[in-house]
């Protein structure tokens, strides 16, 4: 055997237990913003996602704080001056917003004991929508209302994939998850209202990758893991405070959800006959199980003026206790066919924005996050996207009658990271990215 084929052989038994790599990294991320695509949620382009304490209706809240429904504006004068008051009808509101992105990520990385090194990159593009229903009472005393959210979705393949050999199209990933929240909120008292909503979603990954057994004989043959749910069934609860008219803070607890993804991966088995070796495709049935973690949220608002308001978040994913090893078992036997332990780090992110009445029918919005790396050093590959990062905002608002249009744009930039040959022997080397996203809403 020559060393070019040790050395695939090597990669490749590192390769067979990072399938779920990609999973794990995308399929928690905000689970997507914290990791390292930094995909805003919550008006999310233009304001960076900022929104626990929120009370424009603008926010979406059931996907941050479902307490802060009770504080939604009836009227303009409440809006600019935070004092609530009592309208003579209970209103509806409804907005959606869509979302289209690219990220261009990029490693440079040498192949350990081989001699050569390689620089890749992937363009990831995909779209994210979020919509939103709330009856409001008039005198603020209750709320309810139910929300569509795409929480994170991410496709990718390698720009130039015959830089990695053999290896050429294993990262071919397509991962998404969708919710739907449904709850309300009561005002217990003119400072404090308290929220609840249940959480339902979808999630579905499809990876693509060469199989490793085979590639160790010289055969590139691709092989591909597809599962899906229904359910990660969980709740949320928030708290709104409000001191005084120009002052308010939001407390936000998410649950820790679990997706048991089914499906099954295709492959095949090189099986040794009488007159050679002979490729058996195999497709057995597979479950994946992934487990969000708990989140916990705190934010604020302050109105300095009646034309402007500012906001902020702190956001704390806490990955350790469920984010450890992740297996992909045969859904027959329960054998484990490959599993990764990740030993993920807890992810923080810090969010901060804005909105500045030009005059009574246009509002600049404008924001900025910034998230910390989930993972270790060890876990990177080419195919895994966890760099944590920040990333920059700007829209506008337009109202025409009754209804308002918003068109926004983030940009976003990975942090380089240097992984050293002594935390991967693999794949140690330079690791960036960066991307836009551009945002379009409605509201009436």
């Amino acid at each position: 055997m020559t060393m070019r084929v040790r050395e695939i052989t090597r990669q490749c038994q590192r390769f067979s237990h990072s399938l779920i790599v990609p999973i794990c990294v995308l399929t928690f991320a905000g689970a997507s913003a914290a990791q390292g695509i930094n995909y805003p949620v919550g008006n999310p382009t233009s304001t960076s996602g900022a929104g626990n304490a929120r009370t424009d209706p603008g926010n979406f809240f059931l996907r941050n704080n479902i307490a802060g429904m009770t504080e939604i504006p009836s009227r303009d004068e409440e809006e600019k001056g935070g004092k609530l008051g009592a309208a003579p009808k209970n209103n509806w509101h409804f907005q959606g917003d869509f979302q289209i992105a690219t990220y261009h990520f990029t490693r440079d990385f040498s192949v350990s004991g081989a001699g050569q090194g390689f620089s890749s990159d992937a363009t990831i593009g995909f779209p994210g929508a979020a919509s939103e229903v709330l009856y409001v009472a008039g005198d603020h005393r209750y709320a309810f209302g139910a929300g569509i959210y795409t929480v994170y979705a991410f496709e990718s393949k390698l720009k130039d994939p015959a830089q990695l050999g053999p290896f050429a199209t294993y990262f071919d990933t397509r991962v998404a998850s969708n919710d739907l929240a449904i709850g309300g909120a009561v005002r217990l008292h003119p400072k404090l209202s308290l929220g609840a909503s249940f959480i339902l979603g979808r999630s579905y990954v499809v990876i693509s990758q060469p199989n490793p057994r085979l590639a160790a004989l010289g055969i590139v043959r691709q092989e591909r893991l597809d599962v899906s749910d229904w359910g990660g069934p969980g709740v949320s609860v928030g708290v709104h405070y409000r001191p005084t008219e120009r002052i308010s803070f939001g407390f936000n607890y998410k649950s820790q959800r679990s997706y048991h993804l089914d499906g099954s991966l295709s492959t095949a088995l090189a099986v040794s006959t009488a007159g050679g070796t002979q490729i058996v495709p195999v497709k057995p049935q597979v479950v994946v199980n992934l487990k969000p973690p708990m989140v916990l949220e705190a934010g604020f608002q302050i109105l300095p003026t009646e034309r402007l308001r500012v906001f902020g978040d702190f956001r704390y994913y806490d990955y350790p206790p469920t984010f450890q090893q992740i297996d992909v078992e045969a859904s027959q036997t329960g054998q484990v066919l490959t599993s990764l332990r990740l030993d993920a780090f807890a992810v923080k992110s810090v969010r901060v924005g804005g909105i500045y009445e030009i005059n009574r029918a246009t509002k600049l919005e404008f924001g900025s996050a910034w998230t910390s790396n989930g993972f270790p050093a060890r876990a990177v590959t080419p195919g895994t996207i966890n760099l944590g990062g920040v990333d920059m905002s700007v829209g506008i608002s337009k109202r025409f009658h009754q209804y308002w249009l918003n068109v926004s744009v983030a940009g976003v930039l990975g942090f380089n990271r240097t992984i050293a040959p002594a935390e991967n022997p693999l794949f140690p080397g330079e690791y960036g990215g960066h991307g836009v996203m551009l945002g379009f809403g409605f509201r009436m």
